[in-house]
């Protein structure tokens, strides 16, 4: 399994210094990658860090659970993991220039997305970010493990 990027937490005991409070660590590693790697010219340069600065915010210490969702890449989770919702889709990315070099952000879902809030709150009514076409409706939140009968 090739893996260009993740974010996680180390976690230490406390001490007397801080009434014996764990102390969090948060960590986030992010491959830099050269757009021939996979063959597609989209994907590439701070795509993986960009999702995953994403989700290191929205979900520092993994734990940060949702309903069920199902995206439309076809993951099946149950995390506010916001990159994972439009990964691999044909829109992923949103190039943009700076100073004549192209880099490509990952497009992210919004919280209103993962609540089901309908219309989202939002600004502009989004789902997604900052391509707000890449996600046109809310999650619809599925059985355990996205198992059928699907809603």
């Amino acid at each position: 399994m090739l893996v260009i990027g993740y974010h996680t937490y180390d976690l230490e005991p406390g001490g007397p210094d801080n009434g014996f409070r764990e102390r969090r660590y948060v960590v986030n590693y992010s491959s830099w990658i050269t757009s021939a790697v996979f063959g597609n010219p989209n994907f590439g340069d701070i795509s993986a860090l960009s999702h995953q600065m994403s989700e290191t915010f929205n979900d520092p210490f993994v734990n940060n659970a949702t309903p069920w969702w199902l995206s439309p890449n076809g993951n099946c989770q149950r995390n506010l993991e916001a990159g994972d919702v439009i990964e691999g889709l044909p829109n992923a990315q949103f190039p943009i220039v700076l100073n004549g070099f192209t880099c490509h952000p990952q497009n992210e879902a919004l919280l209103q997305w993962f609540a089901g809030v309908t219309p989202s709150s939002a600004i502009s009514g989004a789902y997604s970010y900052p391509d707000t076409t890449v996600l046109t409706s809310a999650n619809v939140s599925q059985n355990f493990a996205c198992t059928p009968p699907l809603p």
